[in-house]
């Protein structure tokens, strides 16, 4: 015995009409082509961060910037006699650097420096297409 007493009696179709399939195919698909440039981005970006994260200083070591100095050696009077290492620098504290320096690094960097937040996603879809073009 069925449960439902109108299941043996025919009525109306439940399937929609063509140009409905139709629409929501196109729709579906579009929507797909869509999404997955979306999820491809996700996944690599995903797969990128899980690479580098374990690779990344910690906070700390950021703090704490030592950078390679040449080794001086000076006589007793105080005079150098020499230097020795790979890199010639001088360590020159951020207060001593003139602010004409500070902008014109700047100015070639990143003209936008002080109006976003940290990253500059105007500059990188500009690099991007620039990239891409070249």
């Amino acid at each position: 015995m069925p449960s439902d007493p109108s299941a043996g009696t025919p009525g109306p179709s439940r399937r929609r009409p063509a140009w409905q399939r139709i629409l929501i195919g196109f729709f579906a698909w579009t929507f797909g082509i869509a999404l997955a440039p979306v999820a491809t981005g996700v996944a690599i970006g995903g797969v990128a961060l899980a690479v580098a994260y374990p690779n990344l200083p910690d906070i700390s070591d950021l703090s704490d910037y030592r950078p390679k100095l040449p080794l001086r050696v000076f006589s007793a009077d105080n005079v150098m006699i020499g230097e020795f290492g790979e890199e010639r620098r001088q360590l020159t504290p951020i207060a001593e650097i003139p602010a004409v320096m500070k902008n014109a690094v700047l100015a070639i960097e990143d003209a936008r420096f002080y109006s976003h937040s940290g990253v500059d996603y105007k500059g990188l879809v500009r690099a991007a297409v620039a990239n891409r073009a070249a």
